[in-house]
């Protein structure tokens, strides 16, 4: 980390101290325990800063609607750089973190994840809208798919093809996702694998209309999506009760409906709702 991200991290966190004390106090006041959530701020449309200066996206709309069934919390979200998150949690700035945090062996060993997770996330398949030839993987067979160079995606899909033996030709591109749809969108290309929710921001900037499904096929990344607790006591009981809270979301449909609203009216709440392309 360069001192530049250091400083800005630790200015961030400084002035997010004043409103929590601030806050901390007028919520006691109110018989209300204030939780301070950490989040990037700058993921859309998983966690961002709306037009109003507040925190908004899916992580966000989660956790509001989580902290609704537990009376005794009240919620402040705190954007901070990528860089100061964890150190963040760690040092008892935060509560709990709620910022498209994907399951890691290093990360459970560190912290509390929720028991169950809030969100599911592959890659996907790619291709222009109105096409009604790709409905799986198999359907790439003698088309040519743009894939950046060394990244993850491309690896699995040289690794299926090495597999399957499918006749599919990958066009290396530079990972640019905005080349990989203007390649897609022209013709050059049949389809590109990306992850749909981000690319569906750029393809909408650059008013491309797409379509996807998802890879979840064997050999393909399917991952859960958790909510981070620091390893206490005090971390572990609010990562039970957050666990109890969000099953009850679940279940009710409420977070089905953040999921729809913020992703592009998709369901990636579960992951029988991802495999189904819901």
């Amino acid at each position: 980390m360069n001192r530049k991200k250091i400083t800005a991290a630790f200015v961030l966190l400084l002035a997010g101290a004043v409103v929590f004390a601030g806050a901390k106090k007028e919520k006691e006041a109110a018989g209300l325990t204030l939780l301070r959530i950490g989040t990037e701020g700058a993921m859309p449309p998983y966690n961002f800063v709306n037009e109003k200066g507040e925190a908004d996206g899916y992580d966000v709309a989660t956790v509001k609607a989580i902290v609704e069934l537990l009376p005794e919390y009240s919620a402040e979200f705190v954007p901070i750089a990528w860089e100061g998150i964890f150190v963040a949690l760690e040092g008892g700035e935060f509560d709990l973190l709620a910022s498209f945090l994907a399951w890691r062996k290093e990360r459970e060993e560190k912290y509390y994840l929720s028991k169950i997770p809030y969100m599911w996330y592959s890659y996907s398949v790619v291709f222009k809208k109105g096409r009604n030839d790709i409905r799986s993987i198999k359907d790439l067979e003698g088309k040519k798919v743009a894939a950046g160079v060394g990244a993850a995606y491309t690896v699995q899909l040289e690794e299926y093809i090495k597999r399957t033996g499918a006749k599919i030709e990958i066009v290396y591109t530079d990972g640019n996702i905005a080349n990989a749809l203007t390649e897609l969108d022209n013709g050059r290309v049949d389809a590109t694998i990306s992850s749909v929710v981000t690319t569906q921001i750029t393809a909408d900037k650059l008013g491309y209309q797409i379509d996807s499904l998802p890879l979840t096929e064997d050999g393909w990344t399917v991952g859960p999506i958790h909510l981070l607790f620091p390893k206490t006591e005090k971390g572990r009981l609010l990562r039970d009760q957050f666990d109890v809270a969000l099953e009850q979301i679940i279940a009710n449909g409420k977070l089905r409906e953040i999921s729809r609203k913020y992703l592009f009216g998709k369901d990636y709440t579960t992951k029988e709702a991802l495999e189904a392309g819901a």
